[in-house]
């Protein structure tokens, strides 16, 4: 089984960052929502002191999984958009990069289609992003470092280096296992 996890640089989190911004900005909305399909609250452009983000969160995530199963009892192989009206507030959401979902909070005075469009744009940059910080399999990259770090060689017996020398080859191995990670 595959154990789905992901990491965030900080140039990517500052990626996000930039792209959430401007999503907020173009769809006009008061609040912005990254998260994990798990409902981890990754990052959040804007505010409503009106909610709790960290359960718009969690229950978003409850709410897409089921809704996934859904699509899988319709033939679906899924579904990628969802959108909750109410009296005065709307949700919207998407799947990004088949890991993350788009959560947009906004009133009536924003319409829906502009909400669409901004969300097809911040997708399509978001997607190629976020790609990058999916890590497909936690245990083959521990494996991988494992064995990279194996292979360094070790000092004789009776030999005693400075340990700063033993450190780039650490650090290479390790920069070695994330390239592969996110390659």
């Amino acid at each position: 089984m595959t154990n789905i996890q992901y990491v965030l640089s900080e140039e990517i989190n500052q990626a996000v960052e930039v792209s959430m911004g401007r999503y907020l900005k173009e769809s006009r909305a008061s609040c912005a929502l990254l998260l994990a399909k798990s409902g981890h609250l990754i990052s959040q452009a804007g505010f409503t002191s009106n909610f709790n983000v960290q359960s718009i969160a969690a229950l978003i995530g409850g709410i897409f999984t089921s809704t996934q199963a859904l699509a899988k009892i319709v033939a679906e192989e899924k579904f990628k958009v969802m959108f909750q009206e109410g009296k005065t507030w709307n949700v919207y959401f998407c799947l990004i990069a088949d890991q993350f979902i788009l959560a947009t909070i906004f009133d009536k005075s924003t319409v829906v289609g502009m909400i669409r469009h901004a969300a097809g744009e911040a997708e399509r940059e978001l997607s190629p992003v976020l790609a990058r910080a999916v890590v497909s399999d936690t245990d083959q990259a521990a494996r991988d470092l494992s064995e990279k770090m194996d292979r360094q060689p070790s000092a004789a017996p009776g030999e005693s280096g400075p340990q700063e020398e033993a450190l780039p080859d650490f650090n290479q191995a390790v920069e070695d296992a994330l390239s592969k990670l996110f390659s």
